[in-house]
């Protein structure tokens, strides 16, 4: 029997301001798998969704035959359908069947120890879309061993390569393990490139200041640079890696320090390092997470949320947790642990504990805001120390950058959604299905171009819009049905975006 348990507005903040009487966009971080059939019709047992989507956040019991241990990837299309998920051990499609040649990931003495459950590297897997295929994706993974000093390490740094176009849609593995570093390295972070299109991936060494810029392109992965930068992290427990919202910061932490780095989007090249020393009493955590406006880096430990005012003169790490908070009793949470963070599409980032719980705690970092809030997000089962590793989706090309010319201008977007103002522009209809119409009679600047691009800034459509035309009405060509992008601009400086459902 399925539970289903909607949360209201009050537990989120809106994923957008623009409200429309078409299809919501979706993205692929709108679904996160959690549960554990450990113990099978035992109570907190099972599999759970938490699906993001339009104004609530919907949590459903599932039957997904996997157990996830800390290790987890998900793949949806633009239309918010599921493609495939997996714990590290194995992948399975979206009727839940193990899909084809997708069994035996991340393999060694620590696959075969913990994979009649799942894999145990935190944050350790992300799946990309392929730039310019319609079906292909990357599975990016991390192997891990048991050490008797360090407890787990990580590596190698494996992908694999998954065709959604097989078996009817249900997919098939085309390769898989390949081992793109075998070097002892830390939890990898994400973000796209400034040219709207591809990706950057970057890998840190263990214990070193040495970090792997990887690009994913619509060759494939290819590694282009290992930049020296900043101090070493020669901590011995890993913790975890991650970028700002906008892509213009990264911050890596262990259980003794951390560090902040510049990023270029363009150039995948960092710069400005600057070193965070933790707290001598905390315990490892290794949650990370930048503030929308980037001035505030936090941190989490095992029982403490740390922050970090980057523009200070001398950046530290302070707990946010002091008396009176707790009385009696400093610097602590009570009733749980903490370890990674992710931000969500409800604009919220949420905190998964070390052990299991039935419940997600999140913290809400809008600009110079915090606020904890322990147990938000109540599970009909046990999430066992598993969050997934998304980067920020909703991120496209750096407009105005050297870099920006593909002219995949992606919608101006944040992690709380779009920004519209339609500079009395005018795109309907908004259920198009073999024409759509762009009124500009009331607009102050001439549009001139229009572009219509897929959820991945894929472009589908791009025509000349007559100057002399105020109403202008155009056939469609042959577009797969799903949820699009309409850009409508004056090839320079002015544009606007609506979102386009096609339809059969």
């Amino acid at each position: 029997m399925n539970h289903i348990l909607k949360l209201p507005l009050c537990f989120s903040l809106l994923i957008s301001c623009f409200q429309s009487a078409i299809s919501q966009l979706h993205y692929p971080d709108e679904r996160w798998p959690i549960g554990s059939n450990q113990f099978p019709g035992s109570d907190g047992y099972g599999n759970a969704w938490i699906h993001f989507q339009d104004d609530t956040i919907t949590i459903e019991e599932a039957i997904l035959n996997m157990d996830f241990e800390s290790t987890v990837a998900v793949a949806s299309n633009e239309n918010g359908e599921l493609l495939f998920y997996s714990n590290g051990c194995e992948i399975r499609n979206t009727n839940g069947e193990l899909m084809e040649n997708g069994e035996g990931l991340n393999p060694g003495p620590l696959h075969d120890w913990v994979c009649d459950g799942g894999y145990t590297v935190p944050k350790g897997m992300l799946a990309l879309p392929l730039p310019d295929s319609p079906t292909k994706w990357l599975l990016l993974h991390t192997g891990g061993k048991y050490d008797p000093i360090n407890k787990l390490l990580y590596g190698p740094f494996y992908s694999t390569e998954i065709d959604m176009g097989a078996n009817n849609g249900q997919g098939a593995v085309v390769s898989k393990n390949n081992i793109l570093s075998d070097k002892e390295i830390e939890p990898f972070a994400v973000v796209r490139h400034g040219n709207g299109r591809d990706w950057w991936v970057v890998v840190p060494e263990y214990t070193t200041n040495h970090y792997q810029v990887w690009l994913l392109d619509p060759t494939g992965i290819s590694l282009q640079t290992v930049q020296e930068i900043g101090p070493a992290i020669g901590c011995r427990r890993i913790g975890s890696s991650v970028f700002s919202q906008d892509g213009s910061k990264y911050a890596r932490t262990n259980n003794c320090s951390a560090v902040v780095l510049d990023f270029d989007r363009c150039g995948g090249v960092f710069s400005n390092p600057i070193p965070l020393e933790r707290p001598p009493h905390t315990l490892g955590g290794g949650g990370l997470a930048f503030s929308d406006n980037n001035r505030w880096l936090y941190a989490t430990s095992q029982l403490c949320i740390f922050r970090a005012d980057l523009e200070s003169n001398a950046p530290f790490l302070d707990s946010l947790f002091k008396q009176p908070y707790y009385e009696g009793v400093s610097d602590y949470v009570f009733g749980t642990s903490l370890a990674y963070m992710q931000w969500a599409p409800d604009g919220k980032v949420y905190m998964n504990a070390q052990h299991r719980e039935k419940f997600l705690s999140a913290i809400s970092l809008e600009n110079d805001t915090f606020q904890y809030e322990q147990g938000i997000l109540p599970l009909p089962v046990y999430a066992v120390r598993t969050l997934p590793n998304f980067p920020n989706f909703r991120l496209y090309d750096e407009q105005g950058s050297i870099c920006d010319s593909l002219s995949i201008d992606g919608p101006p977007l944040s992690i709380h959604g779009p920004v519209f103002a339609n500079a009395g522009i005018f795109i309907y209809p908004n259920s198009a299905k073999d024409k759509l119409t762009i009124d500009s009679n009331q607009c102050k600047w001439q549009p001139s171009e229009i572009h219509i691009y897929d959820i991945y800034g894929r472009e589908a459509l791009r025509l000349r819009h007559p100057e002399f035309i105020k109403i202008f009405t155009f056939n469609l060509p042959n577009i797969t049905p799903g949820i699009y992008w309409c850009k409508v601009s004056d090839g320079r400086s002015h544009h606007v975006f609506q979102k386009l459902s096609i339809v059969n």
